[in-house]
């Protein structure tokens, strides 16, 4: 694969493994290194690329590897230094009700989703992939995938909910 064909298969990818990315790490600079770094990784093996039938699902699961990779270097790094992360007080999430959008406290409640059906529903409800190519990309089977999804917005509206109702996470 030269530059040129590069540029035309993969770039068009870059917003989409960031929004990926963002979704999984819940942080802005580390999708945005993810993402830098997942285009160094495709650009050095190019050369393998072609052979790659499904080249965006490639893509994909190498960003989501990655993603876990820095998450289990972070808890890693927290357990090393025994920082236990905290809830947000009640104080903290009155102000949440008050001052943020619709949109920051759905993506807030999405962050409290164990990394896996963060994944799925991002995949699902954020970038529209259907569920047999979610599938593939997380290594699962189809209907797993359905069983997190579904568990996914359960807890997501819950939590929506208690937010909106009462001020609390």
């Amino acid at each position: 694969m030269d530059q040129a064909e590069f540029a035309a298969r993969l770039i068009p990818l870059k917003d989409k493994i960031f929004r990926f990315a963002r979704a999984i790490l819940s942080d802005v600079s580390e999708a945005e290194d993810v993402t830098q770094d997942v285009f160094e990784k495709l650009w050095k093996s190019r050369g393998s690329l072609d052979g790659c039938t499904n080249l965006e699902a490639f893509v994909m699961v190498s960003v989501r590897n990655l993603c876990y990779d820095r998450l289990r270097s972070r808890r890693t790094k927290q357990e090393k230094l025994g920082m236990l992360r905290n809830e947000t007080d009640n104080a903290a999430q009155e102000w949440a009700t008050d001052h943020l959008d619709t949109h920051e406290l759905l993506r807030r409640a999405m962050e409290t989703l164990p990394e896996k059906q963060r994944t799925i529903m991002h995949l699902r409800d954020i970038e529209n992939y259907d569920i047999d190519r979610i599938a593939e990309i997380v290594g699962m089977e189809g209907p797993t995938v359905r069983v997190l999804l579904s568990r996914a917005r359960k807890r997501v509206r819950e939590r929506f909910k208690a937010i909106m109702d009462y001020g609390i996470g």
